[in-house]
């Protein structure tokens, strides 16, 4: 009762906001740090293409704090993910833990460019934890890891990670530390999956695996 009457207020119709205001950074590949730090104000009419999720027109997510709305699990401290996706997140949450999942931290919305081309040693691009659309579950058991070997299939042991070397985050060790890790096959991929129809960062097939990651595509 308490997931539908969530979900009926999320898909009423929300007064447009009358401000955007966040806070922003840009990643340094060079330094391996945030900087360029920013905060933004300004009317909610001024939002570009830019600050719009590339799902907005479904979504209306942006980078925009006032477009965010707490999700919890219990015992845990809130974190803010997009509007249109909250009670559905919070649901996969939930079922992943009832699964007997062991959720321990969350990292949800954070305004900063950290994808995309590197210009003058700086990243360019908001991904999808700029507008809400993303979670990082317990990146201290679940590392990302780069120099991985291209077109991979998802790793379901420490093994089949092969030539990858974690980069940040803690290890990833499913054989060890089950109920805290991210696997394709266990309960918090799993709920993620059939719930939103999001996708695990261990999916990737590029240089990189996210092990700690979820988003509606996984990158």
């Amino acid at each position: 009762m308490h997931y539908l009457l969530a979900l009926l207020l999320a898909l009423a119709p929300t007064p447009t906001p009358s401000t955007c205001t966040y806070d922003t950074w840009t990643w340094s590949v060079v330094a391996r740090r945030a900087v360029a730090h920013q905060h933004v104000s300004k009317p909610y009419a001024q939002v570009t293409l830019r600050e719009r999720a590339p799902d907005w027109t479904v979504t209306g997510c942006t980078l925009c704090r006032e477009d965010q709305e707490k999700v919890a699990v219990t015992g845990m401290p809130p974190v803010l993910v997009c509007r249109y996706f909250a009670p559905r997140i919070e649901e996969a949450l939930q079922a992943a833990a009832n699964a007997g999942a062991r959720i321990e931290t969350l990292v949800g919305y954070r305004v900063g460019r950290s994808g995309g081309p590197v210009v003058r040693g700086k990243r360019t691009q908001f991904g999808w934890h700029a507008f809400g659309e993303a979670l990082d579950i317990n990146p201290n058991a679940n590392g990302l890891y780069h120099h991985c070997q291209r077109n991979t299939p998802a790793p379901r042991t420490e093994a089949e990670l092969g030539t990858c070397r974690r980069r940040l985050g803690g290890f990833w060790r499913p054989g060890s530390q089950p109920a805290s890790s991210l696997t394709p096959d266990g309960a918090i991929v799993a709920a993620f999956r059939r719930v939103l129809g999001w996708h695990w960062g261990g999916e990737r097939i590029d240089t990189m695996k996210d092990l700690m990651h979820v988003s509606p595509d996984g990158y």
